[in-house]
């Protein structure tokens, strides 16, 4: 009997016929080089995002003595972010599914710059600031789902964990910085005005980085990015270079044309279209793979909220002091991140193996008869198991006041097993929407920023109610128990609902299929 052939070199399922592109045609014509710098280049770019929330945090307690309001209104202004972070990509995936990725997230940074810039000039107005903030949300949120939306079009689905580890542990790395630095320009400078002015220099950088080596890779602006490109979806270097040509590689050489990309008719941005993101919360295989999206990612965003008052209540920390204690969280998500993007292509070439496929790295696989969502969550219930345990314990060893190395530690541990299972269930939406990856993610966006805004706005009331340990045990059973259950209805019912969601006359007649996609 010959051996059986390494996951590298499968190719396709015999009792899944490939419905994508033809033999001759690859699924994408990015090199790997170009792939990997794009890894890194949206890693940077989406710190916009997060980086924008850790630096915020260490500010709290400061912006609520520098505007003279309580506490609690400033977790209005992490409220209204969380908000916008939900709403805004719901607007701008859309685009970018519709338009190119180039053109939206160009705006989307040209945004971000000017409330950041905006922040740092404001002195006195609280009100002034909760727009700024909710204008800077706007702005960075909807970068996240654009960056899933191009490593969808670039990476056939058994390697996009090979894109995703590395590009969200970039981010996070960056990211675990933030609060340090944010903590240590405020109080080095009495003001945190530097800091928003440290997130306004990353936003022009991103945006000169963006429009100088960023190509079109919207896949019905480009195809596999064989199609040529001209006007805002050429890059900026290629004007410079007075050439119609955005890559050297052989296989990649760009036809000479004055014609502006051709737009497929059935996906041409409408009004209506911003709303897609809405329509596919309610099939019932994406809302089971949603809810967990938002369980998990709660939990980080619900941490990020309480360490600052925590640390300061209880420990006594200064601003600081206070950036130092996101590192351990930030460093678990950076775990998290590359554990996470391991796993999503070694979960997936063992379920291939186990059903007898054979996986495609150029063409990619047609999934509507594999069973993904198995793939993807395959093994995560230790992992759901470990992150609850934790948060129980965490409510309880603050409530003791236990030294505070302990929580410390805590967090790392909690943060990486929450980031790794929010963006694995990340993955599982953007494979099951291959036509519309940025919307999918930004339905995810709606619901986990849904979540977690409730669960901030919530959060210093429930403590002053019960105390942070039972408010953290009950936090805990909410997240497990929804959890569960979305892992749960996925794996057993989820392939079923896909299918008959893919076969519906409806769903067929509104979308193309998507090569090496569904």
């Amino acid at each position: 009997m010959s051996p059986e052939p390494p996951a590298s070199e499968l190719l396709v399922e015999k009792k899944c016929p490939d419905g994508g592109l033809p033999d001759e045609e690859n699924y994408s014509v990015f090199s790997a080089a170009m792939r990997a710098y794009l890894t890194y280049l949206l890693g940077f770019v989406i710190l916009t995002s997060t980086l924008t929330a850790t630096a915020y945090f260490p500010l709290i307690p400061m912006l609520s003595t520098h505007f003279s309001v309580s506490i609690q209104a400033i977790n209005i202004t992490v409220t209204v972010y969380a908000i916008c972070q939900a709403f805004s990509p719901v607007f701008f995936a859309s685009l970018a599914d519709a338009f190119g990725r180039r053109p939206v997230l160009l705006s989307l940074l040209g945004l971000y710059a000017c409330a950041s810039l905006g922040l740092a000039l404001n002195k006195k107005s609280y009100v002034a600031l909760l727009t700024l903030r909710a204008l800077q949300s706007v702005g960075g949120s909807a970068t996240v789902p654009i960056a899933y939306g191009i490593v969808a079009d670039v990476a056939v689905v058994s390697e996009r964990g090979k894109m995703l580890g590395p590009m969200l542990s970039t981010c996070n790395a960056i990211s675990a910085v933030g609060p340090v630095i944010g903590g240590a320009v405020a109080l080095g400078t009495s003001g945190y005005a530097w800091v928003f002015l440290m997130l306004h220099i990353i936003a022009v950088i991103s945006l000169l980085l963006v429009g100088f080596t960023l190509p079109e890779t919207a896949r019905n602006v480009v195809g596999n990015g064989a199609k040529p490109t001209y006007g805002i979806w050429k890059t900026w270097w290629s004007f410079f270079r007075g050439r119609w040509q955005q890559r050297g590689d052989k296989t990649n050489a760009y036809n000479t044309t004055r014609k502006p990309p051709q737009v497929d008719e059935k996906t041409t941005w409408q009004l209506l279209s911003a709303f897609v993101s809405f329509r596919i919360i309610l099939y019932p295989d994406a809302a089971a793979v949603l809810w967990m999206v938002a369980w998990s990612y709660s939990v980080y965003y619900t941490f990020q909220a309480a360490i600052p008052v925590i640390f300061k209540d209880i420990y006594g920390y200064n601003e600081l002091e206070i950036g130092l204690t996101f590192l351990p969280g930030l460093a678990g998500m950076t775990v998290g991140g590359i554990i996470a993007g391991k796993l999503v292509d070694r979960n997936y070439a063992k379920t291939a193996r186990k059903c007898n496929v054979r996986v495609d790295l150029k063409k990619g696989n047609n999934l509507k008869d594999f069973p993904i969502e198995t793939a993807r969550y395959r093994k995560c219930l230790p992992f759901l198991l470990f992150e609850v345990t934790l948060l129980v314990t965490y409510g309880w060893v603050i409530h003791l006041h236990v030294h505070p190395s302990i929580p410390l530690i805590m967090q790392f541990f909690i943060c990486g097993s929450s980031t790794l299972l929010s963006h694995t269930a990340s993955t599982l939406l953007v494979d099951i929407f291959p036509d519309m990856s940025s919307s999918a993610y930004a339905s995810g966006q709606i619901m986990r920023c849904g979540l977690s805004a409730a669960s901030v706005a919530a959060l210093q009331p429930l403590v002053d109610a019960v105390g942070r340990g039972w408010y953290f045990t009950i936090f805990a059973l909410f997240v497990g128990v929804g959890s569960l259950i979305s892992v749960a209805t996925s794996r057993s019912k989820g392939m079923r609902w896909r299918r008959k969601r893919q076969d519906a006359p409806l769903w067929r007649h509104a979308h193309v299929r998507s090569p090496g996609g569904e």
